[in-house]
Order: structure tokens, then sequence, then C-alpha cells
């Protein structure tokens, strides 16, 4: 079985996937309010009562930021308890990657990305020079988009809904779940979040 942790968007979730089919898909939180940190132990409780999902599980991903920084900090915590202790293959699904999934799709177009966690925080993401992502949190509503971003992907609500750019939703499990055979999984990595502040990268 593989187990996949959206800890980015607004409500996470437990995904479980085993010979190649979604056998489960569970919000961990049932409102935006909700702590990811009250819930996450018991819903995996849950899960692995009912798919006995320890003793099964084969690989793990979540995604890694930005987002709520409490979120990815205790999700990531969580996961890496189970990936170390149980020695299990890991991936980290970062937005680079949800570009780079979309830019097969969309090979004329360059693409932007734009993130809405829990508490409502939100962050644009896209390439650089040299390919190089940057992670910018918008705060007060203040943002540019770039000139030469041809189509923004969102995972809950449009950036602008005034604005012309050409806009389209995505979700962070679908995603994974169309491109998960072609993910190099490894043993013995630390999961790194990608933390924002200020503008900043802090890892």
């Amino acid at each position: 079985m593989l187990l996949f942790l959206d800890i980015i968007s607004s409500i996470p979730e437990f995904c479980v996937i085993d010979d190649n089919k979604i056998i489960l898909r569970q919000k961990i939180t049932q409102s935006e309010t909700d702590k990811l940190s009250d819930n996450i132990i018991q819903s995996y409780i849950e899960v692995d009562k009912h798919l006995n999902l320890t003793k099964n599980l084969k690989r793990i991903s979540t995604t890694i930021g930005p987002g709520s920084y409490t979120s990815l900090r205790v999700g990531s915590a969580f996961i890496s308890g189970l990936v170390i202790s149980r020695k299990i293959p890991y991936y980290p699904l970062s937005i680079e990657d949800i570009i780079n999934f979309n830019s097969l799709k969309h090979s004329k177009k360059n693409l932007g990305v734009f993130v809405t966690s829990s508490n409502n925080q939100e962050f644009l993401c896209y390439k650089i020079k040299d390919n190089k992502m940057k992670y910018y949190k918008i705060e007060n509503n203040k943002y540019s988009i770039p000139k030469n971003i041809d189509l923004i992907l969102f995972n809950k609500s449009k950036i602008n809904e005034n604005n012309k750019l050409e806009q389209m939703k995505f979700s962070f499990f679908e995603e994974f779940f169309n491109n998960y055979k072609n993910l190099p999984f490894k043993n013995n990595i630390i999961i790194k979040p990608i933390y924002i502040s200020n503008n900043q990268l802090l890892n």
C-alpha cells in the first residue's frame, strides 16, 4: 500500500493507493478551523484499523509546501516517524513537481501555482532563472504576477476572480495519483518542508 498525505491544502487528507487503485481518501479535519495536530493521530488510527495500513505500508509521500508552518511541521513530524521506524521509501511531492507534470500538457505556456493553505494562507509559486523555484507568500492581497506567466494553477480558488489570466484548478492528490508510478521513492530521506517567512526560504 502507498500512503499519500496532503498537508498543504486547507483540509488535509490521507489517501491510500493499492494495486494502482484508490482504496481510501479520508479528510483529517472537518473544517478549516480544526487543527491538524488535534486530529492526525486519531485519523491515522482509524485508517490503520480499517486497512491494517502500518503492516502493509510499502511507500509514503507527502506534499512539502509551501503552506501553513504549523501544518507542515506537524504533518512532516508524523510522517517522519513512520518513514524512519518502518524504513519505508518516501517521496516529497513539491510545487515544482506540479509545474513539471503540467508542463507536459501545456508545453507552450509558462506556469505559476497559486496555493491556498490552512488559515487562508496564500502563496504564489513559479520558476525563475536557471529553473529555480520562487515562493512568494501573499500578505494583505499584495502580489505581482510575472508578465511571462501564461497559466496559473490553483488548488482552491483563483488568485483573482477579475484577473484575465488563464487559470485552472488542480488537486494535489490527483496530480500525485496520475504520476506516482514515475516518481523516485527513496530510503533514508530526511523530510524537509518548504517554510516561507518574510518571503524567505527558511531551509
